[in-house]
């Protein structure tokens, strides 16, 4: 079923597709080349990766994708736990089932952070869907913690408050995800200070703590699903990787991602950019963008920041009519 209604500012196209169980959404913003967007967490739904689709909006029709138990993809019935419904097999079978349900032959396929482990499998399982694979924001794939970089520096106070919310027994384990995630968002951007007022404005229900806990074993050990990615290697599709220099996740993951799955793959650096290149330098996240599928640059994006100028200004009112996730 696919319903159609218009928000300031932009057409959006809100795509729900029977699953049985449960129903699988997607917002849809923009227009032109067919795009899936995969969020982080696990947990967050498409809502979060609103900015993407909108900074690409004059030349791609960008699909949000809400993961099982994120956002408006939710079990019929309402008392039933998702956690024991939701899998990596699944969640690859419901975007092909909404790729069909829009009619798209073949589509650009976006992930980001968890969503580039989603995006990787989806494209090793159907690759013939696939038109262009780009990924930001690229985890420790396959690797422990320790290969982290040193880039999320947490200040003494915050170490305390993360203990404090593990050791507190008056909170569920969904309560202390929650809290946590809350807690540590900020750090993964290159200014905390910008994280922090990203993280106090977001809307209450953009993430699902439930997806957390089933996915979490999956983040960094790829072990369950290593020889799916090898087939990544052997399609022909292009592969592209945006990644912020600051990443705490690290600068280096896309080389170590390409080295050991995709070597046909080309990579860009965000400066002075953390996890969240697209809203900390949304100017240089979509020049690499653009280039990557050889579409024009926006204009406004030569004159982000620029305080006084008219394009910046308009730019900054059409997101908060177009109804912008994080506040104004």
């Amino acid at each position: 079923m696919i319903v159609t209604s218009l928000l300031a500012g932009a057409l959006a196209t809100s795509v729900s597709v029977d699953r049985g169980q449960y129903t699988i959404h997607a917002a849809a913003i923009g227009s032109g080349k067919p795009m899936i967007a995969l969020p982080g967490g696990p947990g967050f739904s498409g809502r979060s990766v609103w900015g993407v689709g909108w900074g690409m909006r004059e030349q791609v029709k960008t699909y949000l994708f809400d993961q099982l138990g994120t956002g408006k993809s939710q079990l019929k019935d309402t008392s039933g736990d998702v956690s024991g419904t939701i899998s990596l097999d699944g969640t690859l079978e419901d975007i092909e089932a909404l790729r069909k349900a829009t009619g798209h032959k073949k589509w650009i396929v976006f992930g980001q952070s968890w969503g580039v482990i989603v995006a990787l499998l989806y494209a090793a399982k159907y690759p013939s869907a696939v038109a262009h694979l780009v990924l930001t924001s690229v985890p420790g794939l396959g690797h422990d913690g320790t290969f982290l970089s040193d880039n999320l520096r947490l200040p003494k106070s915050v170490e305390e408050e993360l203990t404090k919310i593990e050791l507190d027994e008056s909170l569920s384990a969904d309560e202390k995800t929650s809290r946590q995630v809350l807690t540590l968002i900020p750090y993964y951007f290159y200014r905390p200070e910008q994280g922090l007022n990203l993280a106090n404005d977001a809307p209450a229900d953009l993430f699902a703590p439930r997806v957390f806990g089933a996915f979490a074993r999956y983040i960094l050990n790829d072990k369950s699903y290593q020889a799916q990615l090898r087939k990544v290697a052997g399609h022909k599709y292009p592969v592209s990787m945006i990644q912020g220099r600051q990443d705490p996740c690290g600068a280096e993951m896309p080389f170590a991602l390409r080295d050991k799955y995709v070597p046909r793959a080309k990579i860009s650096l965000v400066a002075q950019s953390g996890h969240f290149a697209w809203m900390e330098q949304p100017d240089a996240f979509f020049y690499h963008f653009h280039s990557i599928l050889g579409l024009t640059r926006p204009a406004w994006t030569e004159h982000w920041g620029e305080s006084d100028h008219p394009a910046f200004k308009e730019e900054l009112k059409l997101r908060t009519e177009a109804n912008w996730p994080f506040g104004k």
